[in-house]
């Protein structure tokens, strides 16, 4: 096989024609580029016996003769992993096989070339011997698509092709397996390689110690890296490699007798790992075995399931197990079957408790043993309700139903049921009795018969009714409930009762529409909402004494009255003290065609000055507030309507009397005796020269009051020293009396006054 150069190819690029030779017809003077090349580049090829590896490019004489030659028909790259094999040289699509290649220079032939087919080499590297094959001992054989080989080898395969690798060792070896590499496909001992590039193959081999597995007694199974061989067996097993052992335990030996794994010869485990020392002397292992007996584990009755070993999911109840093992028990204490009802352990057969350590026993080899865990039922009620969530008691104690109550047989179980339980929010269950028609609290004794009870509950559903604003109506229920709980099947009527001053503008939530009942279905909770405007009104007697509601209707001119109602205006606002205007807030009261002075106005209340020149008798009063209809009130004008002043203190009314020093008589600072007291209210009369019209009175000369006063208080009367208008005030009057009843001291006396035989309202005055 010639070997391929990277040396400098020489070419001759032109080929000169001697300037001196004779003439040479036109036909011969014509000249071509040929270029010759190998496939691929790199073989080498000749060219009128000049050696090239690479292209090169002539010009030759039309019809001159070259020589073409390959003399290396096989040739390998410097490394020796690839070869090249000449198959035809090639002129375009014309493939021409003879070799040397005889060439007519023509300006038709540009190219020609060499064709080489591409070889790699796979080279195996396992083992090398240097002596004659005779004295080789080889670790195994490496078979090359199907051919021997035993050492280390080259080998050249066509590229892309496929090669496979088979490893066999020989005896006293084992295969360790193929070093990875690229281009090769590993499953186990097969190699395979695809040559798209040189490869190196590298099967690993180890040297093996014999091991021989024996049982005692001989003959029986055990287990070598999970596979069953019958004993003895020698194995041959690599230095330093790691094999599991184990036993078939129990089996039946070929007498029909079962044994039970006892323990290795080396101590270990029933399953474990067995690392093989770097030892050509063989080495053993014993599995010792014992007689085996069949061992039933079962519960009566069947079904119940039964810890062995620490698992209760064994493919069977009945075990083989060796003479003198120990095996852990345990029943359960109290399973439950598959109807649900509850047993309780009361022995097992061998007369062990519950959990126990099972030694197997020599003398049952042949017979076995059976094993019963013993169970007895439990006494069972289960109490239901027709009302899902519900809960009752059970001694006491709540059970969510279906309560399951489970007990040992003849115990006494007392149930009963509250009264009432939510069920969730604005939903609650009130017990009505118990199905069988029975009531109150319940005592069942627990039997081998299954005992039931149902309790039998209501659902109630609460209604939330409310009007909105609270105090503009009071709504009325019927059937009525004193908690707000209806039963789910009952219907509710809500009648609506809206106060002075509102009017009801539509239902809303749980009921609709704007007529004053409504009807609720009340399967559900509900909360209905009365929706309620304000509408402006004036009290049926809603004109009366600002010093509040006097024995006798009336008020009186010169006077401060009240006019009480509700949306009489939008705003709270208070005139000054003096003079008073006729509009607060743009509310005005109008009677007739006078226009009335304001002290304070509001939606709910308004005080204003009856002028002392108002006439007696029926009268009546308009109030104007902006954006709404004026109201309209009737009044009488008398003579005189005296109303006390108060101050409430502790619940009481009190008159409004101030002490000689001008303090204010209360129950902490009392009325003296003999001391000079000033009571104020208004309407006590006419004075004796005209009040001026809203404005205050002057300090001197005083408005003297000219009808009759008389002060009753306790169970006497006292005669005033004055009673007069109020100065620097405005429809504010004042009387002045002494004390003198001994009687009276230390006590709360009721006081009010006469004023022309008209009474006025009944107060408290706090006398020391």
């Amino acid at each position: 096989m010639e070997k391929l150069t990277r040396k400098s190819t020489r070419f001759l690029p032109f080929i000169l024609l001697a300037m001196g030779l004779a003439p040479v017809p036109a036909a011969h003077a014509q000249s071509s580029a040929t270029r010759v090349f190998s496939i691929p580049d790199g073989a080498g090829f000749y060219v009128d016996g000049t050696y090239y590896d690479h292209a090169v490019s002539f010009i030759w004489p039309a019809g001159s003769k070259h020589t073409l030659y390959v003399n290396a028909l096989v040739q390998t790259d410097s490394t020796n992993k690839t070869a090249y094999t000449f198959t035809n040289w090639s002129l375009g699509t014309q493939v021409l096989q003879s070799n040397p290649l005889m060439v007519t220079a023509d300006p038709s032939i540009s190219e020609i070339h060499a064709v080489f087919a591409i070889s790699y080499a796979l080279y195996v590297r396992f083992y090398r011997c240097n002596s004659i094959p005779s004295n080789c001992t080889p670790p195994g054989t490496i078979y090359v698509n199907g051919t021997a080989t035993v050492g280390d080898v080259d080998l050249y395969f066509p590229a892309a092709s496929t090669v496979v690798l088979q490893a066999s060792p020989n005896p006293g070896y084992i295969f360790t397996g193929w070093q990875p590499g690229f281009n090769q496909v590993i499953q186990g001992f097969l190699n395979t390689v695809t040559m798209n590039a040189p490869v190196g193959a590298y099967p690993g081999f180890q040297v093996t110690r014999p091991i021989t597995l024996n049982s005692d007694p001989p003959g029986l199974q055990v287990l070598a890296d999970h596979t069953p061989v019958y004993t003895p067996s020698t194995l041959e097993w690599g230095w330093n490699t790691t094999h599991t052992v184990g036993p078939v335990s129990p089996q039946q030996d070929n007498k029909g007798m079962y044994w039970a794994f006892s323990s290795w010869s080396d101590g270990g485990a029933p399953t474990h790992s067995y690392q093989v020392a770097q030892y050509v002397t063989p080495d053993s292992l014993t599995a010792t075995y014992v007689r085996a007996e069949p061992v039933g584990v079962v519960s009566s009755p069947a079904g119940f399931k039964i810890k062995v070993d620490g698992r209760d999911n064994w493919p069977s109840n009945t075990f083989w197990w060796g003479v003198g093992e120990t095996h852990h028990l345990e029943a359960p204490a109290q399973p439950t079957d598959a109807q649900g009802r509850g047993w309780t352990f009361t022995g097992w057969s061998n007369g062990a408790p519950a959990t126990q350590d099972f030694v197997v026993p020599a003398d049952r080899v042949d017979g076995g043993v059976m094993l019963t865990a013993t169970y007895q039922p439990l006494g069972r009620l289960t109490v239901t309700s027709s009302l899902a969530g519900t809960a009752v008691l059970v001694d006491g104690s709540l059970c969510k139903t279906p309560c399951d109550v489970q007990r040992p047989l003849g115990t006494q179980v007392r149930v009963s049921a509250p009264p009432t339980q939510s069920l969730s929010a604005g939903v609650r269950a009130d017990f009505q009795g118990w199905a069988d028609g029975s009531a109150g609290e319940r005592v069942f004794t627990l039997s081998n018969d299954a005992l039931t009870a149902a309790a039998v509950f209501r659902t109630m559903n609460q209604l939330i009714a409310v009007a909105n604003p609270p105090e503009g109506a009071q709504l009325q229920t019927q059937p009525a409930s004193p908690d707000g709980f209806y039963d789910a099947k009952a219907s509710v009527t809500l009648t609506l009762n809206a106060v002075p001053g509102y009017r009801l503008r539509q239902w809303d939530g749980d009921a609709s529409g704007s007529s004053p009942t409504a009807v609720v279905a009340m399967n559900a909770p509900r909360t209905v909402r009365a929706l309620l405007d304000r509408v402006p009104y004036i009290a049926p007697t809603g004109v009366e004494n600002a010093a509040g509601a006097t024995p006798q209707p009336g008020i009186a001119p010169g006077s401060i009255a009240s006019v009480y109602g509700g949306s009489m205006g939008n705003d709270t606002a208070s005139g000054p003290a003096s003079p008073l205007v006729q509009s607060l807030s743009g509310v005005t009261v109008t009677s007739g065609d006078r226009i009335l002075p304001l002290f304070f106005v509001s939606p709910a209340q308004i005080n204003f000055l009856l002028p002392a020149d108002f006439p007696l008798g029926q009268a009546a009063l308009t109030v104007s507030a902006p954006g709404q209809a004026d109201l309209r009130a009737t009044f009488l004008a008398v003579h005189n309507a005296p109303g006390i002043f108060t101050q409430t203190i502790g619940g009481q009314a009190y008159a409004l009397a101030l002490h000689e020093d001008g303090s204010t008589v209360t129950p902490d600072a009392p009325a003296s005796a003999g001391e000079l007291l000033t009571l104020y209210g208004t309407g006590f009369g006419p004075t004796d020269r005209p009040r001026p019209m809203g404005f205050a009175l002057p300090a001197q000369p005083r408005y003297q009051i000219t009808d009759p006063v008389g002060v009753a208080i306790g169970d006497g009367t006292v005669s005033p020293e004055a009673s007069f208008a109020a100065p620097g005030r405005i429809g504010i009057d004042a009387v002045q009396f002494r004390i003198n009843d001994p009687a009276l001291a230390g006590t709360n006396a009721s006081l009010h006054l006469t004023i022309n035989g008209r009474d006025s309202n009944t107060v408290l005055l706090p006398v020391k």
